[in-house]
């Protein structure tokens, strides 16, 4: 039986009774979203999928039967579908007796956020006795951050978070928990922690031991939601275990598209200082090259991509260690024209010659401003060209409606895709998206990009609504072995 967790990202409104009024969830932070997760069977044969619900601190399973899923499909499954009984804040895990992952997808069912924060769940290899979160704020540029920490052993742990603020090597604050139960998560609402100052910026160090033997470390996991405290303003990523002398960055922008920029939080793994560059890469041009910068141990780094990409500027960007070594960690976050996201940077060698899309959507022409569309950005972070570049877009019942041949991608380069350019749409000029008369009553739709053995891939997705947009969130792929 194969397990996947999933950290519901922040408290969850799951019956109307206790969502808000629209003037409430004018800001994102005091909103409470609703959860809905999408999953995609990565097996070869149908899928059994059952989820277990744990309470916050809670090691108490409500369990729920998902039911069959096609090799290849994926489905959504709504938290509120399968806990009734009120509001509810914790985590959860996926079994399965196939391979499955899963996207964590967070709406304000009010309309008020129009943002869907984005975020993957772990697989059991994903768990490490330390998990990084490379930007935290208090309060500052009009945001807060709330993080999750979910225990992935089959006993108790106890939780330290480090606060590092930027330039900082010594932490500003330590917080933390005992006796976190098997499966269950902890939430570090940061705009409450009194240790930290208002308008605090920085980023955390999370680790864990055995509660029963505290010299023995112990497996965790992080999501993390940054939310803003003034309007709609919402982003979601994952704390991480991965660093490393080089990470990519598939999407790097200034006033490109509208108006919308790229900027890097850049942390520091490691227990001396790195320096490192920021190297922009745009096709058919020199590279740019921005630093060096210097950070302390634990310490934090933010870099805006304007500093050296022109106006309209499209590409990527790899951080790299002035040496060969460095322990680094960013997370990029998007910005301008009404997105507000936030993505995962891939460290070196952590591509992968297949990836899973769970979240693909692409609404018709007349239902643009009311449902998703999904740009898929490819990167190669090999050192050699990746070829045989494809992307199937496969429907809810696991059949592929279109595929889209990207053929050769260049060591560094990028390409771009989406379900259009795959000839995967219906009828109605949708994918993902079903309704008789071309209504959009129901949903589910995923993507696998694959390469020849030995590539690696990083993939962005942007999930975005409107023309032009209204609002839009990213989230990586997700690689599969």
């Amino acid at each position: 039986m194969k397990r996947f967790l999933v950290a519901l990202g922040i408290v969850m409104a799951m019956c109307f009774s206790i969502v808000p009024n629209a003037a409430f969830a004018a800001s994102a932070y005091q909103t409470p979203f609703s959860v809905s997760i999408t999953y995609q069977n990565v097996g070869s044969a149908v899928a059994t999928v059952n989820v277990s619900f744990f309470a916050e601190n809670n090691g108490t399973a409500q369990n729920f039967s998902a039911g069959t899923l096609a090799a290849g499909a994926s489905a959504s499954l709504s938290v509120g579908t399968a806990i009734t009984s009120g509001s509810f804040k914790g985590s959860a895990v996926l079994s399965s007796d196939q391979p499955v992952i899963a996207t964590i997808v967070q709406l304000d069912a009010t309309g008020g956020v129009k943002n869907r924060p984005l975020s993957n769940g772990f697989g059991a290899a994903d768990g490490a006795a330390k998990q990084l979160v490379a930007t935290v704020l208090k309060n500052q540029f009009s945001s807060s951050t709330i993080f999750s920490v979910q225990n992935t052993e089959s006993s108790a742990v106890n939780v330290t978070v480090k606060y590092y603020a930027i330039g900082a090597s010594t932490p500003t604050a330590t917080a933390g928990v005992n006796n976190l139960p098997a499966g269950a998560a902890k939430y570090f609402d940061v705009g409450t922690i009194a240790q930290l100052p208002n308008g605090f910026n920085g980023s955390a160090v999370v680790t864990a031991v055995l509660s029963s033997n505290p010299s023995t470390a112990a497996k965790i996991v992080a999501t993390v939601n940054e939310l803003s405290t003034t309007d709609g303003g919402s982003k979601s990523f994952e704390g991480t275990s991965q660093s490393g002398a080089k990470v990519f960055m598939p999407s790097a922008l200034c006033n490109a598209f509208g108006g919308q920029s790229t900027a890097y939080a850049v942390q520091n793994a490691g227990t001396s200082s790195v320096t490192f560059n920021v190297r922009y890469k745009q096709t058919g041009k020199a590279d740019l090259i921005d630093g060096p910068y210097t950070i302390g141990a634990g310490g934090k780094q933010s870099i805006s991509g304007c500093n050296k990409l022109p106006a309209g500027g499209n590409g990527s960007a790899i951080i790299e260690s002035t040496t060969t070594s460095g322990q680094l960690v960013a997370v990029g976050k998007v910005t301008g024209a009404n997105i507000t996201s936030a993505f995962l940077g891939v460290v070196q060698g952590n591509g992968s010659a297949k990836v899973a899309l769970p979240y693909v959507r692409w609404a018709s022409d007349s239902n643009v401003n009311q449902d998703q569309r999904t740009s898929i950005a490819i990167q190669n972070i090999g050192s050699a060209a990746a070829t045989n570049v494809t992307v199937k877009f496969i429907d809810r019942n696991g059949v592929v409606k279109g595929t889209h041949t990207i053929g050769t991608i260049a060591a560094g380069a990028k390409t771009s895709s989406n379900p259009s350019l795959g000839n995967a749409l219906d009828a109605c000029g949708r994918f993902g998206i079903y309704g008789d008369g071309c209504a959009s009553a129901q949903f589910g739709g995923g993507a696998i990009v694959t390469a020849d053995s030995g590539a690696q891939l990083a993939v962005i997705v942007r999930i975005y609504t409107g023309s032009p947009i209204l609002a839009g969130e990213d989230y990586n792929g997700i690689n599969v072995q």
